[in-house]
């Protein structure tokens, strides 16, 4: 399987650009959006695409949003896990960030059934001002009197400059790192705080924007230096004050 992910991108956000082209933007829901996102990832693929299905290796009813099934085995060629950022009503708020995060963590949980060469992959597509407020310069406070940090340049990578998307995945040590945004971990997915990985490497594999006030989407893929994981709990290792 080689699915071109930057592809994926520029077909999706055109997808999602041309539904608010048509005047359809508020109708426009995750679930739509992930429909939009499987159709553009089966043009690529020649296995299944099931939709919501039961985390395999979490409790409870966990979902991944999309996995891709190898044609003729019941192994995992791709998790995909989806987030559509849009504006939300004057009294709702998302904490966009956190879900963000929370996707990708899921995402990389994920053992059963994947092997050499699956991917786990996390999918962002959303309104241009959104993402840029809620995503590119999420924030959050280190304490201490230090100044704040960047969500994404700090936890995954930051959008190309050029319009290039990363030649190379980064490490991310979490363990050692990533304290300040405990507060959004244990808000958006508190299953997962007693086995958060000590580290993971991401690399953005997909971006396009659309229209400059319209529509973009990046896409990282999640994976594990090495082929090796280790867990710490987050509760133990970062205890509050």
């Amino acid at each position: 399987m080689a699915i071109d992910w930057q592809r994926i991108s520029i077909a999706l956000s055109s997808r999602l650009q041309f539904e608010m082209a048509c005047g359809r933007g508020r109708l426009i829901s995750e679930d739509i959006s992930r429909i939009f996102l499987a159709e553009t990832v089966q043009s690529q693929i020649s296995g299944a695409i099931e939709p919501e299905i039961n985390h395999p290796d979490l409790p409870g009813n966990t979902r991944l949003d999309l996995l891709v099934r190898s044609p003729s085995a019941q192994n995992i060629e791709a998790a995909i896990e989806h987030k559509w950022v849009r504006r939300t009503g004057e009294n709702v708020g998302r904490q966009w960030m956190a879900e963000v995060l929370a996707d990708l963590l899921r995402v990389e949980t994920i053992s059963s059934q994947m092997v050499q060469g699956s991917e786990r992959i996390l999918v962002v597509s959303g309104e241009v001002e959104e993402m840029r407020s809620k995503i590119w310069e999420s924030q959050s406070r280190q304490g201490g009197g230090q100044p704040r940090v960047g969500v994404v340049n700090t936890l995954m990578q930051a959008r190309p400059q050029s319009g290039e998307v990363q030649s190379e995945s980064t490490t991310i040590q979490l363990r050692n790192i990533g304290r300040p945004f405990f507060k959004k971990l244990r808000h958006a997915a508190p299953e997962l705080l007693g086995q958060l990985p000590a580290r993971y490497a991401v690399q953005l594999v997909g971006y396009h924007r659309a229209y400059a006030e319209g529509v973009e989407c990046a896409i990282w893929k999640i994976s594990r230096p090495g082929g090796h994981r280790s867990t710490f709990d987050a509760a133990d290792h970062w205890p509050e004050t």
